[in-house]
């Protein structure tokens, strides 16, 4: 509720839904970016990379878990 009123459950589903497509393709480009473009010299390699890829590899996760949050609360909230 804001200031008293029920908020709409699109005005909440649509953002979310645009965030986790927006999420998914932001962290997944930078996997095929770090797997497959090739870097400067002074770019992580070998273990640094492995090391660097295991920290990054939960953002993996952000977009993909957001939309199935977005999905169970549409189901929740929609109207019958």
């Amino acid at each position: 509720m804001i200031g008293g009123r029920a908020v709409r459950p699109m005005a909440a589903v649509i953002p979310a839904a645009v965030g986790a497509g927006i999420l998914t393709l932001l962290w997944w480009s930078q996997v095929v970016v770090i797997l497959f473009v090739p870097h400067e010299h002074d770019a992580p390699y070998g273990g640094y990379r492995a090391f660097a890829l295991a920290c990054y590899a939960p953002l993996l996760l952000w977009g993909p878990l957001l939309a199935a949050v977005t999905v169970s609360y549409h189901r929740r909230h929609r109207t019958a």
